[in-house]
């Protein structure tokens, strides 16, 4: 395993972990991916949620295992913001309650009205309700370390990162949660990934 992959003007930094960012052993947080992929079952839960919403939460976090960003000044907040699927917002905001950090950076969660407004954040998940805001999005947030998200196809090759998408199993009875990676949009954006990450992903030259 080849361990980070800086962007081109970057060096990779050491670890604890052997490559991984924020000290996480490679194969645990393979695992953590692998057991992501778990069967989910396709239906709808009693409350009308989408059973695989929790999942699309736990890989984005897990994302943050893999990825490295800029150091960032003392105090500051790991930002996840969401343009486009207020659902998404609110499933995210366990991550808050939860208490979860990023290289010891507590994580919040905003919401992000247009792109218009758009603040300084570490991931923006991109909804389908802002698709037809997407190409601004994708201008506007040009070569900063800030890592796209969605879960509408067709988003990784229009400039997202990474996009979340969901694969039907032969019997079509079940649904495992998968994602692609658009690597041209990932690599300018000046973050150090694990190589691992493209392990587990179907990635678009």
């Amino acid at each position: 395993m080849s361990g980070l992959v800086p962007h081109p003007n970057q060096h990779p930094s050491h670890d604890a972990g052997g490559g991984c960012p924020h000290g996480i052993p490679r194969v645990a947080a393979l695992l953590i991916f692998l057991l992501c992929c778990a069967l989910t079952p396709a239906t709808q839960t009693s409350e009308g949620e989408d059973p695989l919403v929790e999942l699309e939460v736990a890989y984005i976090y897990n994302f943050t295992r893999f990825i490295q960003w800029p150091e960032a000044p003392t105090g500051r907040p790991f930002v996840i913001g969401v343009i486009g699927n207020p659902v998404m917002e609110v499933a995210l905001r366990v991550l808050e309650r939860d208490g979860k950090r990023v290289a010891g950076r507590r994580i919040e969660i905003r919401g992000v009205a247009s792109a218009d407004v758009l603040d300084v954040c570490e991931i923006l998940f991109v909804g389908a309700a802002a698709e037809d805001q997407l190409d601004a999005i994708v201008r506007r947030t040009a070569g900063q370390p800030m890592l796209l998200v969605g879960d509408t196809p067709g988003y990784a090759g229009r400039g997202v990162a990474i996009e979340l998408f969901r694969k039907p199993d032969v019997f079509r009875k079940v649904e495992r949660l998968r994602f692609r990676i658009n690597r041209s949009a990932l690599m300018t954006r000046g973050l150090m990934v694990s190589a691992e990450l493209y392990d587990v992903a179907e990635v678009l030259k």
